[in-house]
């Protein structure tokens, strides 16, 4: 049941979507539906050019390589050539009208999630799985700077400028978690309905996900401990999470609800079915938890989805799932964990892998 100071919010903003909602989303059709349909179709921020390889990395973040070695992001390049994988990628990519699995390395539909690739001298080449620069954006540009103590020993002035130039931070929550949905979520309908890719990741979860294998927190001052986080507490940290790549996973499947062109495939009816399940489940769930405290942002996205009929026009959908790129953001920037205590129930027991220790 909403408290009465939920019920106030959730009026004003119902009362905002009944008159101007739909309208300006209509009015703005083109501004808003591009969004819509950019989400999940760049694979992730990464431009080969850009690319300069995990070697310039481990120069200063040699533990945190050496996790990475160990995690299936590093792995990923070779789910063509391993044993327990190599038929089903065979498969698929025969499937997709591809020789066999072996061609992973060239097509796109491949590359661009399963592997890092460089450019040099005009041409591409994959130089290995998901790597550093996947996540944190291709590093030609800002590698120099973002080490660059001496010069620039101000961190907080290193970050501006790196930033700029196109390092994602952790900080970064909503920045650096689209680059994981980019790839976790397929944007591509017919790799599943005609290849047999499964729709998602089996599982995925944005908090437990990132707690696991791929976690390189080596900030202490000898380098030999891999924490949790080093950003607030962990705890507020696995809050955010959480409730990010909630609200994240809601927004990519809506849109990929909309992209998609076969009524009744795996593929709509993988990403309906989620887009149901947060809207009616998780996300009312949080809210509940919440209580008080729940933040506005979260209120006026629940009421922007209910309004939407996931079976009806998918220019609808697609304006939805465009239109919830403010209140996330806005949640993400003004959230650090501390006020979101009443998810802690929610937050996954286990990781995703070992986190690897020194």
């Amino acid at each position: 049941m909403q408290s009465p100071a939920h019920r106030d919010v959730a009026q004003q903003i119902n009362q905002r979507s009944q008159m101007q909602f739909i309208p300006i989303l209509r009015a703005f059709g083109l501004l808003c539906l591009a969004p819509a349909l950019a989400l999940g179709q760049a694979a992730s921020t990464l431009h080969p050019e850009k690319v300069i390889g995990n070697t310039k990395c481990a120069d200063c973040h040699e533990q945190e390589l050496k996790a990475w070695k160990l995690s299936g992001h590093a792995r990923s390049d070779s789910v063509h050539r391993d044993a327990k994988t190599r038929a089903t990628a065979d498969k698929i990519a025969k499937a997709m009208g591809l020789k066999s699995g072996a061609a992973m390395t060239t097509s796109a539909l491949c590359t661009e999630c399963h592997f890092t690739r460089q450019k040099v001298g005009g041409s591409l080449r994959v130089i290995g799985g998901v790597s550093c620069e996947s996540c944190h954006g291709g590093g030609k540009d800002y590698h120099s700077i973002h080490g660059e103590t001496e010069k620039i020993p101000d961190r907080d002035e290193r970050r501006k400028r790196s930033k700029a130039l196109g390092m994602l931070y952790p900080h970064d929550t909503h920045l650096v978690a689209q680059n994981c949905f980019n790839c976790h979520i397929i944007r591509d309908e017919k790799l599943v309905n005609v290849g047999g890719h499964p729709a998602r990741s089996k599982g995925f979860n944005l908090a437990s996900w990132t707690a696991g294998e791929v976690r390189h927190n080596f900030y202490d001052k000898d380098f030999k401990r891999n924490a949790e986080t080093n950003l607030d507490t962990d705890t507020n940290r696995k809050r955010k999470m959480l409730v990010v790549g909630m609200l994240l996973d809601l927004q990519y499947s809506l849109a990929n609800l909309a992209r998609g062109k076969t009524p009744g495939g795996a593929y709509r009816k993988a990403m309906g079915n989620r887009a149901y399940g947060i809207i009616n489940k998780e996300l009312p769930l949080v809210i509940e938890k919440l209580g008080d405290e729940v933040p506005k942002e979260l209120l006026e996205i629940q009421t922007i989805v209910k309004a939407v009929k996931l079976s009806g026009k998918q220019s609808l959908v697609a304006e939805a799932a465009a239109s919830l790129e403010g209140p996330i953001t806005a949640f993400s920037k003004a959230q650090d964990g501390s006020a979101l205590a009443g998810v802690d129930s929610l937050i996954p027991k286990t990781a995703k892998g070992q986190a690897w220790q020194p």
